[in-house]
């Protein structure tokens, strides 16, 4: 069974991989996706969880697909 922190932690660790992997900061990202920075920080530390629009948000600011950020986080729980 899968829980919610594990959930939450595993999404933030693939979006930090994205955001770094873009070579954008909290800031950059926040002002990309419409998201404040604190709520970005929450979301890359597991302390929130992102509702489908956001992850779609993200994957826009981050120009990928939902799935990849969704794709990620179900491969660590396979």
């Amino acid at each position: 069974m899968i829980s919610l922190i594990k959930l939450d932690a595993s999404f933030g660790k693939s979006l930090r991989k994205r955001r770094l992997a873009k070579l954008f900061s909290q800031e950059a990202l926040s002002i990309e996706s419409n998201l404040s920075r604190a709520y970005l920080s929450d979301l890359e530390t597991g302390k929130k969880d992102p509702s489908l629009f956001t992850v779609f948000k993200l994957a826009g600011a981050l120009k990928i697909k939902p799935s990849i950020l969704i794709g990620e986080v179900e491969t660590q729980f396979e």
